[in-house]
């Protein structure tokens, strides 16, 4: 499945033109006028719209707030195009395969949000966010609703024979209030109670040791390795970009999801299968899979809560 990245507007009027610009690999920054980066998904092809109608969500009362998606996917332009031309954005729609928004801005999971004012500051690093789930539209509201059924009965069972994981389990960001804070930013500015001093948001950065810099540097050579026909090579450094940055999700799922529809022979729900076939094991080139690491890892471990709305 894709990986996307979006971004936000944010000024006291809205801009007519802002451009996310990494300038220069040893000092990069971004040139944007009044900039909120909001990674987020257009999860499938069964929901591709999902990009637009959070933007049309966002904007029912123009605060000085726009939208650019940004797609972390390192296959060709062209398997980011349906995606992009079926949701019919009314905003810009940029490519990132060499997910620059990860190591530039420490995103590692989607949906992520990084919020940047009108002089280009960080006013909050990469932390998850949505939309609420309340104006989901209906094909939407019908998908999480039938994944809740399961995961109630599954949580009642934990609750009453484990309540300290239970209360681990619950935990991770607030799903349903989210987009009320980037209101209440976008209307007040500096002044929300939302906006981090730059002392805060570089507490509440990831660091960046040698490590992480090395997985960010394997994941560069994956891009050149797969796209040079070298797949054995290339799954070796998505091996090590993993074990360098374990905590890094798109890192993970790129690899699942490229390995994965491989297997599953493409198709519309190709990227979907981000583990190895029944019967094809012991064929699966890498350590773990979304299946069973994401099901080891609790909400508060894969979309840790950062912000209290």
């Amino acid at each position: 499945a894709m990986l996307t990245a979006c971004l936000l507007i944010h000024s006291t009027s809205m801009p007519r033109r802002s451009t996310l610009r990494p300038v220069g690999r040893s000092n990069p920054r971004v040139r944007v006028k009044g900039t909120c980066v909001f990674p987020c998904r257009p999860v499938s092809t069964l929901h591709p719209p999902l990009i637009s109608w959070v933007w049309r969500l966002f904007l029912k009362k123009p605060l000085g707030v726009e939208i650019v998606t940004v797609s972390l996917e390192m296959s060709d332009a062209e398997v980011s195009r349906p995606f992009i031309e079926a949701a019919e954005p009314t905003h810009w729609s940029l490519l990132d395969p060499m997910h620059q928004m990860d190591a530039l801005f420490g995103v590692v999971n989607i949906p992520n949000i990084v919020w940047i004012d009108e002089a280009g500051t960080i006013v909050r690093p990469a932390e998850p966010g949505w939309s609420p789930g309340d104006t989901y539209p209906d094909w939407l509201r019908a998908f999480v609703d039938e994944r809740a059924a399961a995961t109630e009965a599954k949580a009642a069972e934990v609750e009453a024979t484990n309540p300290e994981l239970a209360a681990k389990l619950r935990g991770g960001q607030d799903r349903d209030n989210y987009a009320d804070a980037i209101r209440d930013w976008a209307e007040h500015g500096a002044e929300s109670r939302f906006a981090m001093t730059p002392d805060q948001v570089v507490a509440g950065s990831q660091d960046r040791p040698k490590d992480k810099s090395a997985g960010a540097a394997h994941f560069e050579l994956v891009n050149h390795l797969w796209s040079a026909g070298e797949r054995d090579r290339a799954i070796e450094h998505f091996r090590e970009a993993h074990r360098s940055q374990p905590e890094n999700w798109t890192y993970k799922r790129q690899a699942w999801s490229l390995v994965g529809n491989e297997a599953a022979g493409g198709g519309e729900m190709g990227r979907f299968n981000q583990g190895p076939l029944p019967g094809q094991e012991d064929d699966w080139p890498f350590e773990g899979n979304f299946t069973t690491e994401a099901g080891a890892a609790t909400p508060a471990d894969y979309y840790p809560k950062t912000l209290n709305v």
